[in-house]
């Protein structure tokens, strides 16, 4: 257990006016909101938020989530990015006064364009791989289509040899041929030089992508996620890991399958 759960001791935390004083646990259960049958954290009263399991975040890390609040009720840019988004949610997502159900009534390009809006960004980066180009290029249409400034840059931008990186022969996608390697930071150092205020992802490699993010100064959203296999969709393989479903995904996972797993 991290040493801070051993300083927590009396600790308590008060963060909303719908819920009483929370005490913070000395020995925190690990979060697993993956297991969660009561999704508290999305209730129909807010009495209902505390009725989690025992290994509920909300149970165990309040003194985070009031440190959270914190930060989101801080003028700057942390509170401005969150109000919108949260506004963007409702946009939408909206349903009728007191309804449960979510209606989904924009595509995710039409949500980042609104929230770039909503920001007061002019400039946005498309960082995409190059296979991806004609991907990028009817991103870049329909964001300047909407008035919006765009700056393109693919993966491979200055032809850097893998040899010379560090490479195998052996470990390249076509052995002994030249090939160039995915060039993110370059990406990300050229897009940082252009002054973009808001950076977009499009097919970048697992990895890649990361590196990307760690080097752009502008905000990083991901427009699309690489999933050669599965067409770009990652979620496809989540949906067929279960039986009867799982004939792709069962060699993953530890569930029987109702089909033998074939």
């Amino acid at each position: 257990m991290p040493e801070e759960n051993q300083k927590n001791g009396n600790q308590k935390v008060k963060y909303s006016r719908n819920l009483p004083e929370m005490a913070v646990p000395e020995k925190r259960e690990p979060p697993s909101c993956d297991r969660c049958p009561a999704m508290a954290c999305w209730p129909v009263y807010p009495a209902d938020t505390l009725s989690g399991p025992d290994f509920c975040a909300t149970k165990n890390y309040p003194d985070k989530v009031a440190e959270a609040k914190e930060i989101y009720m801080r003028d700057g840019l942390d509170r401005e990015m969150q109000l919108v988004g949260a506004r963007l949610e409702g946009m939408s997502s909206q349903t009728p006064p007191g309804g449960r159900e979510i209606n989904m009534a924009m595509t995710r390009i039409e949500e980042v364009a609104l929230f770039a809006r909503a920001m007061g960004y002019q400039k946005l980066g498309i960082a995409h791989c190059i296979g991806m180009i004609g991907e990028a290029r009817a991103l870049s249409e329909f964001f300047k289509a909407r008035g919006f400034e765009t700056y393109q840059v693919c993966c491979k931008v200055g032809g850097i040899d893998k040899l010379e990186v560090g490479i195998r022969e052996d470990e390249k996608v076509r052995m002994l041929t030249y090939e160039t390697l995915c060039n993110n930071i370059g990406q990300a150092l050229i897009l940082n030089d252009v002054g973009t205020d808001l950076n977009c992802m499009v097919g970048l490699c697992v990895g890649h992508d990361i590196a990307f993010t760690r080097y752009s100064k502008a905000p990083v959203t991901t427009i699309i996620v690489k999933d050669r296999r599965l067409g770009h969709n990652p979620a496809a393989a989540l949906y067929n890991a279960y039986a009867p479903c799982n004939f792709y995904y069962a060699r993953l996972s530890k569930g029987t399958s109702e089909t033998g797993g074939r």
